[in-house]
């Protein structure tokens, strides 16, 4: 069943909405775009992925501060895992990273 498409707000409200609540000041935000996550093992794990085949999708969370990756194989689609913090994302990079060696270490057996 298709999704109705949700109404946007006008430019207006926004700018009122912003208006409004910048009189309290501008909270501790925690932003996707601060964190600091091991690139390497990041890329290397998301290239280990997209080499089996399946596809790395890569979603915002509510509020820019969290972000779900989730890894498709065909028509079977898992459930993302939600990542809070970089160190959360780091682990989802270590857990594909040790599956895959875990893999490599089967194959060789």
């Amino acid at each position: 069943m298709p999704r109705t498409s949700k109404p946007r707000e006008t430019p207006a409200k926004l700018q009122q909405n912003a208006t409004m609540w910048g009189i309290f000041g501008k909270g501790a935000t925690i932003s996707v775009a601060s964190w600091d996550p091991k690139q390497v093992q990041l890329v290397e794990a998301i290239l280990e992925v997209v080499a089996s085949g399946a596809t790395v999708v890569v979603r915002p969370g509510s509020g820019g501060g969290s972000v779900g990756v989730a890894i498709w194989e065909g028509d079977n689609r898992w459930p993302p895992v939600w990542c809070y913090t970089s160190e959360d994302l780091d682990a989802w990079a270590d857990g594909v990273l040790d599956r895959v060696r875990e893999n490599i270490g089967q194959a060789a057996d």
